[in-house]
C-alpha cells in the first residue's frame, strides 16, 4: 500500500514538472520590464515625430504674427494720414480766415486813408445821377449863395456815409458768416449783400469772395465760381481782385475744363492787363 502510494506521488511530480518548467523567471526590475529592445526604437521615432510636428506650427504662427504686426502698421499709417488731412484742412481755413480778415482791414485804411476821394466821387455821382440840381442852379442866383450851397453839399455826404457805413456792416457780417461756419454758410449772406447794395464799394470784392466760397465747397460749383470771377473781371478790371479773378479763370479753363485755347486767352489777357499783378509770377 505504501508503495503505490510512492508510485502515485512520484507519477503526480513528473506530470507537474512540464508545467512549472513553462513559467518564466522574471529577474528584471520594474523600471527595465517596459524596456524591449523594439521600444528604443519606437521611442525614438516618436520622438523625431514630436520633434518635427511644430515646425509647421511655428511657420504658421510666425506668419499670423507679422500679419498682425503689419496690419498694426498699416492702421498706424491711415491714423496719421488722416490728421495730417485735417491739419491741412485746418490750416487752409486759417489761411483764408487769416486773408479775408486782411482784406477787410486793407478795404477800411483805404478809406480812412483816402476820404477825400471818396467825397469827390460821391459829388460827381450826385452830379450824375441828380441833374435836377444842376438845373436848379440858375434859378437860385438872385438867392444867397451861401445859404443854398451848403445844404445842398453837406446833406449828400452825411447820407454817402451813412450808406458806406452801411455797407461796410453788410459786408463784415456776409466775411463774419465764412469765419464762423465755413465757406457753405457763408454763400447766402454774401449773395444777399450782392442783391442789396450792388452799389456798395465793396461789390468787387464780395463778387471775388462768392466766387472762392463756390470753390470752397463739396461738391465744388464751378459754374457760380465762373461767372462771379467773370464779373470782377469785366465790370470791375481796376479792382484789387481783378488780376486774381482772371487768373482763376485761368486755372479752372485748364485744369477742370481743359480748354486750352481759352485758358491760353485769360494768360494773355493777364499778362497784357495786369504785367505787374503777382499772378504774373506764376507763368515763369
Amino acid at each position: 500500500m505504501m508503495l503505490h502510494k510512492h508510485v502515485l506521488g512520484a507519477l503526480a511530480l513528473l506530470c507537474s514538472a512540464p508545467v512549472l518548467a513553462n513559467i518564466p523567471i522574471e529577474s528584471r526590475g520594474l523600471s527595465q520590464s517596459s524596456s524591449s529592445p523594439n521600444t528604443p526604437i519606437a521611442y525614438s521615432t516618436n520622438n523625431s515625430a514630436v520633434d518635427s510636428a511644430p515646425t509647421p506650427t511655428n511657420l504658421n504662427w510666425q506668419l499670423m504674427q507679422k500679419n498682425q504686426q503689419l496690419e498694426n502698421d498699416l492702421r498706424s499709417l491711415r491714423g496719421k494720414v488722416e490728421e495730417q488731412d485735417n491739419e491741412i484742412s485746418q490750416l487752409k481755413n486759417e489761411l483764408t480766415n487769416r486773408y479775408a480778415d486782411l482784406d477787410q482791414r486793407l478795404e477800411l485804411l483805404q478809406q480812412k486813408v483816402d476820404p477825400a476821394p471818396e467825397e469827390s466821387s460821391t459829388e460827381d455821382n450826385q452830379q450824375d445821377t441828380a441833374p435836377s440840381s444842376n438845373a436848379k442852379q440858375p434859378v437860385a442866383v438872385n438867392t444867397p449863395v451861401t445859404i443854398n450851397t451848403p445844404a445842398k453839399v453837406n446833406t449828400p455826404v452825411v447820407t454817402q456815409q451813412s450808406t458806406n457805413e452801411l455797407d461796410k456792416a453788410a459786408y463784415t457780417v456776409a466775411l463774419d458768416a465764412y469765419k464762423q461756419g465755413g465757406a457753405k454758410k457763408a454763400i447766402a449772406p454774401m449773395q444777399n449783400f450782392i442783391k442789396n447794395n450792388p452799389n456798395s464799394v465793396y461789390i468787387s470784392n464780395a463778387h471775388f469772395w462768392l466766387a472762392e466760397f463756390n470753390l470752397a465747397i463739396d461738391p465744388t460749383n464751378y459754374v457760380e465760381a465762373k461767372r462771379n470771377y467773370n464779373i470782377v473781371v469785366n465790370k470791375y478790371p481796376n479792382s484789387s481782385r481783378a488780376s486774381r479773378a482772371l487768373y482763376q479763370l485761368y486755372s479752372i479753363t485748364k485744369d477742370v475744363d481743359h480748354n486750352a485755347t481759352l485758358a491760353s486767352q485769360y494768360k494773355q489777357k493777364l499778362l497784357k492787363n495786369y504785367p505787374q499783378a503777382e499772378e504774373v509770377k506764376y507763368f515763369k
